[in-house]
């Protein structure tokens, strides 16, 4: 037979498969789901336990038998091997045949075999003729024993209790009375007492087996009102099984929880690397924000769904299977009548979980443009409040909110849908199959429980263990759409991971360090979706440690090809060669060291200056980067901060002006002493004064390293050994300023309209 566990694996993988895969994350921490696994068991044992108190309870509280005679007929039965019954024979027989056969005049109870329509056969093993037992047939004399007021029906009870399995005993039977027939003279039947079942094992448990010298644990109380003492006895058990129930249940829970986090964690941590890795172009067809809501929400969702797995599949079931085993114990058919109610319950869970994964995925989606918004205003604050557009951004942030909204309520709809329906099926089924068993407590049925009357008590518990069996199904109803919430997430965690990362070669060769050219052989590039190519068979040849300027429109590829450099992008056709060697083929790692890159928008990390300034190399001392930072003329406003270079510098580097954050990320890129600097529009918020400072500093860094400049201020590169010019991805020209200037019409017209215009106004 196939392992339960790995089929209901492959179920949810057919199902669920992002969901699963996700649940790998929790292997390293096996001991600890083994452990509240464990824990589950015992919380099923002792809720099944709980129930089972329920009919010893209500012997105590509602049967005149009380609880001792509720044990001594289960004994009885055990080791007679036939059901047994208190009757009047005065109802059975006239006085005469009273007299005669049980040796009294008057006889209120006697011991009568009870079972309808049936006769067993038990005879002692070594004479196999003797006839069996049939309903009706009443137990007389027991050995040499008869009714009499020294040994009462009651004594004849305790009697065939205290026998031990394997006592032989010998009972004079009268068989059942014919109308008109005068009653059979009694015979005598040897029995041998059988070995103890599951009913004594119960008594066992509760305390009130008959002990040999036959006093039971529990003295018997001689009145009803005596029995309250035993009433409290079993509600302190009771007390005491809820209390262990519960400790079992914090350590389930928690463990389970501890489990989980540490997963997502072991997740969040991967996906972090793989983003760290993923190409640059995901950013600009995604955005951050989609990003951080895979990481943030989605992720949550997914915990809630491993949670629902490991707590409430675990627990609910457990407990629903321990209400089933006490139901099914007292009666079968009832039970498996009252869970007709399942099937179509499954099928309706089924049909809500599709449409709860479809509106936990737009869900998921609204999040993460709400938080891109979120993002964006908050940056942009300032820009806002200047251009008085708080009205705009409110109407914005509320359409957006609005269809977030709209799905949660579309959620919540199939959620609170579950639980009653699936309550109303239960219960529908429960009442059929409970209004069958209150006709057997009344008339009872020879199909059902052997004919036999159902007994009070006994109905009393089966309808506390099946309803105590709904509560864990509802329950269960709603773990579909969590896994259906937690699939929807964990399709968007995982699609990170899928997407294709930055191409690296295998035990890839190091790149040695520039020093002859850099080589753009034949280069195509296209932006994800566009629909026109950013650069368009680019051939260009750059000399080592020369300083190399690109000029053109907005939009003509000036970011896009020195982007080619580090490998932020890579070209779909041709090559970029570095000392002649493709660097698609050389260590990522190798290639990157060597580069320095400062863009138009500084990016500092929320850390101090020197960490900020150190952050392309972490183990510099702190002359480097001092050296460092005076050279980019960083020293001049530091000097005057209260804690200087360890000064915080807040979130994207909120605390200081633009000029001191383009500053500082100068400092980074000198300390990291590159063979190549690419400056992407990287003075375009230095103030004039500082301009002139770093260009002197520039002049000297700059010596035998390859430069790589962006700018649209013209007299920043002027001085540049060659300006290369593009239009529409496509290189036009290249030359110095003064060749440009007679031989390249747009050349001349971007000079014209951006410097001169500079130099009139006198700047």
């Amino acid at each position: 037979m196939k392992n339960p566990w790995l089929m209901f694996k492959e179920y949810l993988s057919s199902r669920l498969p992002n969901f699963v895969r996700s649940l790998g994350y929790l292997r390293p921490y096996r001991g600890r789901i083994i452990v509240a696994i464990v824990c589950t068991i015992f919380i099923a044992a002792l809720w099944g336990g709980g129930l089972a108190m329920v009919l010893p309870g209500t012997k105590v509280m509602m049967e005149d038998e009380g609880i001792h005679g509720w044990a001594y007929g289960l004994l009885v039965k055990d080791h007679i091997h036939v059901p047994l019954g208190e009757h009047d024979p005065r109802k059975a027989f006239n006085p005469d045949e009273v007299r005669r056969i049980f040796g009294q005049d008057s006889l209120e109870k006697a011991l009568r075999v009870d079972i309808p329509g049936k006769r067993l056969e038990k005879p002692e093993k070594k004479n196999q003729d003797l006839p069996g037992l049939q309903d009706g047939d009443w137990i007389v004399k027991l050995g040499e024993q008869s009714y009499s007021e020294s040994f009462t029906f009651k004594d004849m009870i305790l009697a065939i209790a205290r026998l031990r399995p394997g006592d032989q005993v010998n009972l004079t039977v009268v068989t059942a009375p014919v109308p008109g027939v005068p009653p059979s003279p009694p015979q005598e039947i040897v029995f041998e007492a059988g070995e103890e079942g599951v009913p004594s094992s119960i008594l066992k448990a509760i305390a009130v087996e008959v002990r040999s010298n036959g006093e039971p644990l529990l003295p018997e109380p001689t009145d009803y009102s005596g029995r309250f003492p035993m009433f409290v006895t079993f509600l302190t058990v009771a007390v005491i099984i809820t209390v262990l129930r519960s400790i079992f249940m914090f350590f389930q829970e928690y463990l389970v929880g501890q489990a989980i986090w540490l997963g997502v964690m072991d997740l969040r941590c991967q996906n972090y690397n793989v983003v760290l890795h993923l190409p640059t172009t995901f950013f600009s067809d995604k955005g951050v924000s989609d990003a951080t809501s895979r990481f943030i929400q989605d992720t949550n969702e997914l915990a809630r769904g491993q949670n629902t797995l490991l707590g409430k599949t675990m627990v609910e079931p457990a407990k629903a299977i321990a209400s089933i085993a006490v139901a099914m114990y007292y009666s079968w058919p009832l039970t498996l009548m009252a869970m007709l109610g399942g099937p179509p319950a499954y099928w309706l869970i089924r049909k809500l979980g599709k449409g709860m994964h479809r509106a936990s995925r737009k869900a998921l989606e609204s999040w993460s443009l709400m938080l891109g918004m979120l993002a964006e205003t908050l940056i942009g604050i300032r820009v806002v409040k200047a251009y008085t557009m708080e009205g705009q951004e409110r109407k914005r942030f509320f359409h957006v909110n609005r269809q977030l909204v709209k799905q949660q309520i579309k959620k919540e709809r199939l959620d609170a849908t579950t639980g009653p329906v699936v309550e109303c099926l239960g219960i529908v089924a429960a009442m059929i199959a409970a209004a069958i068993a209150g006709y057997l407590v009344f008339k009872g049925h020879p199909w059902i429980n052997g004919g036999e009357p159902m007994d009070r008590s006994v109905f009393v518990t089966w309808m506390v263990a099946l309803f105590a069996m709904m509560d864990p199904t509802r329950k269960l109803a709603k773990v579909s759409m969590r896994f259906n919430e937690s699939e929807a997430a964990a399709k968007r965690v995982f699609e990170l991971q899928d997407i294709p990362q930055e191409k690296t070669v295998p035990l890839a060769p190091t790149l040695g360090r520039h020093s002859r050219s850099i080589e753009f052989r034949q280069v195509d590039f296209r932006y994800p979706g566009a629909a026109e190519s950013a650069l368009r068979g680019v051939d260009l040849t750059i000399g080592a440690a020369q300083t190399v300027a690109f000029v053109g429109p907005n939009g003509s590829g000036k970011t896009t090809l020195v982007s080619l450099v580090p490998r932020l992008l890579d070209p779909q056709q041709g090559k970029v060669l570095i000392d002649g060697t493709d660097i698609s083929q050389v260590s990522m790692r190798s290639l990157r060291r060597q580069i320095a890159l400062v863009t138009q928008e500084s990016i500092l990390f929320h850390a101090s200056i020197a960490d900020n300034i150190a952050y392309g190399k972490p183990r510099a001392t702190r002359e480097e980067i001092l050296s460092a930072a005076k050279k980019a003329y960083v020293d001049e406003f530091v000097r005057e901060m209260p804690q200087g270079y360890d000064t915080m510098v807040g979130e994207h580097g909120s605390t200081l002006s633009g000029g001191q954050r383009q500053r500082i990320a100068i400092a980074r890129a000198i300390l990291r002493d590159p063979a190549i600097l690419i400056f992407d529009e990287a003075l375009s918020q230095i103030d004039p004064d500082s301009e002139s400072k770093i260009h002197a500093a520039m002049e000297q860094f700059r010596q035998g390293r390859t430069c790589l400049i962006i700018a649209h201020r013209f007299h920043t590169i002027l001085d540049a050994d060659m300006l290369v010019v593009l239009d529409a991805g496509r290189v036009v020209d290249a030359g110095t300023h003064a060749q440009l200037q007679d031989r390249c019409p747009l050349y001349r017209t971007l000079y014209q309209r951006q410097y001169a215009a500079f130099e009139a106004e006198g700047k």
